[in-house]
């Protein structure tokens, strides 16, 4: 009986071996037998003739329409500017949409004042996705020696050329995508990332003032994620040195990075906490989101959290203009060959809220929990939660 299961499950296990590494040979037969067959048949069909079909080589695509939303509100403020965007940029986007242009003048004068503020006459400004140059043509006023673009649509190229950007300034790239080429050079050991970084002044000593400023427009956590990760394992843009970034961002994507403890644990992450130990950040504008295109129409907001919910709709009317800048003092506290294990601790422990920390750092380091409990600084945070006695 035993051997009779051994061969079957033998016979079984080729079969399976072979329909998966080598092929199905009993299918195979027939599907050559089956084409030998067609290509006979083929042989004595006669083909009919096709009749042209004049309709059907006269129809035209419809045009793309701009959403009627954003038509109403243009042409109340600047009907112009509606006809420097292609209509197709115009339409509604989804929620992580990560390129978004500035279609205000007012608001591109704003930006100008708060990017030039304090800038020093040979330090690079960078911007991201400029579009239609309504705020390049502000920068140029201002800071026009050392500027720089990174635009990826094609549609915009001409247009920027003519504003009379300095020469090389203009530089054909999705520079908010650069987390994408990361990823890619993960696969493959490419340089992708790095190419697109090359134009950008590199490595000073990490105390030395910035290297450059940036303006973009962001509308995901990935961008910002992989500035963390950068600085983690010390790579791509950690080369660069310090930088100076002013972006512009929704409220629920700022809550994620400025929250506190007493935010909640559903917006007080371990990435939360890595930004906040990486990175300087501060809140020094707004601008209304009706002023950047595209505009989101959710039309699924029912399913999110309550509290993402929230935030979003707060999203709605204005967006924040933040300012980050990684800390000039950071191998301080938190020297270069610990800065792995340190985002590894943190988001390790913040995956669940019931997490012991002592018994897992005594996996990863044996008999070290005894030096912990012995620290000052834990037994004065245990006496604190500690409730006095009832008399």
């Amino acid at each position: 009986m035993i051997a009779v299961i051994a061969m079957n499950s033998h016979g079984i296990f080729c079969r399976l071996l072979c329909s998966t590494v080598f092929g199905r040979r009993l299918a195979t037969h027939r599907s050559l037998a089956t084409k030998v067959l067609k290509e006979n048949a083929k042989t004595t069909r006669t083909k009919k003739l096709r009749t042209a079909d004049t309709s059907a080589s006269t129809t035209v695509a419809d045009p793309v329409t701009v959403p009627k939303d954003v038509q109403d509100y243009f042409q109340a403020r600047d009907a112009s500017v509606l006809s420097l965007f292609p209509p197709n940029l115009l339409r509604k986007c989804s929620q992580n949409t990560e390129r978004f242009y500035i279609a205000d003048r007012s608001a591109s004068q704003q930006v100008a004042d708060v990017l030039t503020r304090d800038l020093p006459a040979d330090r690079l400004l960078v911007e991201v996705n400029p579009g239609p140059g309504l705020l390049t043509s502000e920068l140029l006023k201002k800071h026009k020696q050392n500027l720089r673009v990174y635009e990826t649509e094609s549609c915009f190229e001409s247009r920027l050329k003519t504003l009379g950007l300095p020469d090389d300034a203009f530089r054909k790239a999705d520079f908010n995508g650069v987390w994408r080429l990361a990823y890619l050079d993960s696969f493959d050991g490419g340089q992708r990332a790095a190419n697109l970084l090359n134009d950008l002044p590199h490595k000073r000593r990490w105390q030395d003032e910035v290297n450059f400023r940036l303006f973009s427009v962001i509308g995901s956590i990935k961008f910002l994620r992989y500035l963390m990760n950068s600085i983690t394992y010390q790579n791509e843009f950690y080369s660069l040195g310090r930088y100076e970034m002013i972006l512009v961002m929704s409220p629920l994507l700022f809550s994620h990075i400025a929250s506190t403890k007493e935010s909640g644990y559903k917006l007080y992450r371990g990435g939360t906490i890595v930004f906040q130990t990486y990175f300087e950040h501060e809140l020094i504008g707004t601008i209304p989101r009706r002023h950047l295109v595209p505009w989101f129409h959710g039309s699924n907001t029912k399913k999110l959290r309550t509290l993402h919910q929230k935030l979003l709709q707060d999203g709605t009317d204005e967006w924040y203009l933040v300012k980050i800048m990684p800390r000039k003092n950071l191998y301080e506290y938190l020297p270069p060959d610990n800065l792995a294990l340190f985002a590894s601790f943190v988001t390790q422990h913040f995956v669940s809220r019931k997490n012991r920390i002592i018994p897992t750092l005594e996996h990863w380091i044996p008999n070290s929990g005894a030096r912990l409990i012995m620290n000052s600084n834990y037994a004065k945070s245990q006496e604190k939660d500690k409730k006095p006695p009832v008399t």
